[in-house]
This record gives structure tokens, sequence and C-alpha cells, in this order.
């Protein structure tokens, strides 16, 4: 049985390590399972794509089809806003990180905090400290990195995946999520 490994070999976690998604059903039990699910989206989205779908297009529809809300870091809020997306919510990447650290603090809905974090979209290094403070110090969290390359303070992310394998992933995750096909 092959382990996932970091995508930057130097960096070493703790005695746990993120449990490889190897088949996207598992992140649609994740959000079946979840009750206030949150999918927090930074700058990269901006100039990746999934396919022929821009990766902002992609989580609007997930968003919609999963009655999930984001929060979008940096400069991110305008692509959603100029697409008519009323579920984005703006926040830095490291005041998220500590908002979501108080088990009381939600982002819109006055349901409950939130349970799953869904990340995607920021340099490797940001969103490993973002789950790395999130894994220590909010426990009543599980968290699912989204990206292409294995995050191992997350509760579960993808292997280190070619570009191909990951937009596959993608697509059944959004179907599984009641999005299009």
């Amino acid at each position: 049985m092959m382990r996932e490994e970091p995508w930057q070999t130097a960096e070493v976690c703790g005695p746990t390590k993120a449990q490889g998604i190897k088949k996207p059903a598992v992140v649609g039990a994740l959000l079946k399972k979840a009750k206030h699910p949150l999918l927090v989206v930074g700058s990269q989205a901006l100039t990746e794509n999934t396919g022929k779908k821009s990766m902002i297009d992609y989580f609007i529809e997930f968003s919609t089809a999963a009655k999930i809300p984001i929060v979008a870091t940096a400069n991110t809020i305008t692509a959603f806003k100029e697409k008519g997306f009323d579920n984005a919510y703006s926040y830095g990447a490291m005041e998220i990180t500590g908002r979501l650290q108080d088990h009381d603090w939600m982002v819109a809905s006055k349901k409950g905090p939130h349970d799953l974090v869904m990340t995607y979209g920021f340099p490797y290094y940001m969103e490993w400290l973002m789950l790395s403070a999130l894994i220590n110090f909010s426990p009543h969290i599980k968290t699912v990195s989204l990206g292409r390359y294995y995050q191992p303070h997350a509760t579960w992310s993808f292997p280190n995946l070619k570009k191909q394998n990951w937009n596959d992933a993608l697509k059944e995750i959004l179907t599984l999520s009641g999005g299009s096909k």
C-alpha cells in the first residue's frame, strides 16, 4: 500500500496525517454527513480551471448544488460578485482561519458552527499553515483539501494527482453534490 507524501517533501507534520481521498464519493459522504459545511477559496482559483470551466464557475455551481456558503479570500470575492453570486463572503485567509477556531462562529447562517471546511486555491505553504491551525485548535471541524497536491494537515486530502485525474475527481464531486453532469 502506497502512503501519501506531502508535495513539498521537507514539510513534516505531526503524528497524524490526512487520509487520502481515493474516491470522490468520500467527499460526497462527508458533505451528506456535515450539518454546516463551508468552502474557503483562495486567489489561485482566479487562474486555474477544471477542464473547460474556470474554478470560480465550478465553485459557484458546487456551492449552489450543495447549498454551501463560500468564503473568498484576497481579491477572489470580486470574481464571485461579478458573476452575480451572492453566497460568497470576504475574509482574509488568516482571519478566516482564526474565526473558525471559535466553536460558536458561523459565516452566514444562524444554524450553528461549521463542522466541515473545504479549502482550495492557496499557495501550498499557506494552506499548510491554515490547515495546521485548524487541525490543532479546532477539533470540532473536519477539513478537506480540494487541491491537486496532498496536504497532510487536512483531515482528508487528495493524494498528489495529475491534472486530468484531479479534473475527473472534481467533476464527480460536483455530480455527487447534485450539480451538472
